[in-house]
């Protein structure tokens, strides 16, 4: 991974934390309450891509490395927008969701992807491939999907939740050598 990305990644690891934190409580919530009803789902979808997309703006806004945010911003932007249109238009939302889900799993999975190959992450090309190969399956046969798609977000928020707390705890150890310096 390039060293300027790395060490600003690094200062703002806890917001990466938070991030992953955020999918896992996700995950949780749709896996240990099975009859939630679409409605349901989409609400704590909707407030887990708000936070997660707070939290990406947040980090690509810490640190004062010359290294290249607008990836960062762009999917953080890409998930709060996602949140506003369902929470703005429950209905539509629940009509179109599993469309609506697979084309910003697409978009944010494509960001991602791009940002993890400039910035050489593997984490973060991971992260990518795996919301890239979701969106497509959701926009590919979006009647089997709509029928377990409960366990199918849940399982993707954990794996993806898992990689990023992982991803920040190992930043959080490069953080400790960084020197502390006050940026202006």
């Amino acid at each position: 991974m390039n060293k300027p990305l790395v060490d600003l990644l690094s200062k703002g690891w806890s917001l990466l934390f938070l991030r992953g934190l955020a999918a896992l409580i996700f995950a949780i919530l749709a896996f240990t309450v099975p009859g939630t009803t679409i409605a349901f789902l989409i609400t704590y979808w909707a407030i887990y891509i708000l936070l997660d997309g707070v939290f990406s703006l947040a980090g690509s806004l810490t640190g004062g490395s010359p290294a290249p945010r607008w990836w960062m911003s762009l999917s953080g932007l890409l998930s709060v927008l996602a949140a506003f249109f369902c929470i703005s238009n429950p209905s539509i939302a629940a009509a179109t969701f599993i469309l609506i889900l697979g084309w910003m799993c697409i978009c944010k999975g494509a960001v991602e992807f791009i940002g993890g190959l400039t910035a050489k992450s593997g984490w973060f090309i991971i992260a990518g491939i795996l919301s890239l190969f979701f969106g497509a399956w959701c926009l590919s046969d979006p009647l089997t999907v709509a029928k377990i798609i409960v366990k199918l977000v849940a399982a993707f928020s954990f794996i993806a939740g898992s990689v990023f707390v992982v991803l920040s705890l190992k930043l959080r150890n490069h953080s400790k050598s960084l020197p502390k310096t006050i940026d202006v």
